[in-house]
């Protein structure tokens, strides 16, 4: 059994070496102007990709952190990270699990765009079976439907930040990256 450290000043924490080139920037980033949020509640039957990306493009929104706060989930597909079997990067995602009435408990998810200017969301989120085992992990989006109980979503607008699914040379992950925003809110990017 693994022996939590005690910090001692000698001691390195633990990292992860990616198998491509060190990036020089460790932390990509772009200030976003504004505070807005907004709380959403995403009825019974609603595909998850669907609800959010048509509610939030219907208020000019195009870049969002979103903290997923509870519901039922009549349907979650989700993916566990396994090592890669190619050795190519760190980890990949596993056979996608799917399961029957669960209970959302917590999710955070992003907002962003691919490279054709499609949206796109990540999210990650825990939930309890219909057996009442925790569970959680990557949620596929598009395949994740509500349940009776409404999903809320508190969504905090990026103003002025565009989000693009882009290749990451150290991760050799596509992954979304931050710039400023060159299309005014509200316009087709």
């Amino acid at each position: 059994m693994a022996v939590p450290s005690q910090g001692r000043a000698d001691e390195r924490p633990r990292t992860m070496v990616h198998p491509g080139p060190r990036a020089e920037v460790r932390l990509e980033h772009v200030a976003a102007s504004g505070a807005r949020q907004m709380r959403l509640a995403l009825s019974a039957g609603t595909n998850l990709h669907e609800g959010l990306t048509q509610a939030l493009a219907a208020t000019g929104v195009q870049a969002a952190a979103m903290a997923l706060m509870g519901g039922d989930l009549h349907e979650v597909a989700y993916c566990l990270p396994i090592p890669d079997p190619e050795g190519q990067v760190i980890a990949t995602y596993g056979e996608p699990h799917v399961l029957q009435g669960a209970s959302l408990l917590r999710g955070s998810a992003t907002l962003g765009r691919d490279a054709q200017g499609a949206p796109v969301i990540h999210c990650h989120a825990s939930f309890c079976d219909a057996d009442g085992a925790v569970r959680g992990g990557h949620l596929l989006t598009q395949r994740t439907v509500v349940g009776r109980q409404p999903v809320t979503v508190l969504v905090s607008v990026l103003e002025g930040v565009a989000l693009r699914l882009g290749f990451d040379p150290e991760t050799r992950l596509n992954m979304l990256r931050p710039s400023a925003q060159t299309t005014p809110a509200g316009a087709t990017p």
